[in-house]
């Protein structure tokens, strides 16, 4: 997992499945049905059609290639287990923002402490652990490691961390 989050941040990405270089394309190519997308570089594996989109106004990828199976396995994780922890914080937490900036403040640390959360889990850096570098297996892990874990518990991980720092 290490290798691909390096790899994902050099130019041209290896793809993990086939250990091929990808190829830059464009959205045209993979989003034939989103015309929205058609001008956004994408990297592209040839070998087993894994591909990757980049960051805005780069051609820098978001993580590793990915074919579909690992695709559904990023968006499962993130739409089930992870984004639901940081999305419901406010209620789940029990906090009572007083205006849309603190509310903005209160999810925005939710979120960093889901991530901090995950990384410790999984025995990552918090550098590391961002879904469009995860493979099939850390997947899997990240999803143990959430089952069952609610904000409040995350809340009081944080805070016991901070404490002891």
């Amino acid at each position: 997992m290490r290798n691909a989050a390096r790899s994902a941040l050099s130019e041209a990405p290896v793809c993990p499945a086939c250990h091929l270089v990808c190829r830059l394309t464009n959205g045209r190519e993979v989003y034939s049905h989103r015309p929205d997308l058609h001008d956004k570089p994408i990297w592209r594996c040839d070998g087993c059609d894994g591909y990757v989109g980049c960051h805005p106004g780069t051609t820098r990828p978001l993580g590793t290639p990915a074919g579909a199976e690992l695709r559904r396995a990023r968006m499962l994780l993130h739409d089930q287990m992870i984004d639901p922890l940081w999305m419901t914080a406010i209620e789940a937490g029990g906090y009572q923002p007083e205006d849309r900036a603190a509310r903005a403040k209160i999810v925005r640390a939710a979120r960093n402490r889901v991530y901090a959360f995950l990384a410790e889990r999984l025995g990552l850096s918090r550098e590391e652990t961002h879904t469009a570098f995860f493979d099939l297996e850390t997947c899997r892990r990240a999803w143990r490691a959430l089952q069952g874990v609610t904000y409040p518990e995350i809340r009081a991980w944080a805070h016991r961390r901070r404490s002891s720092s």
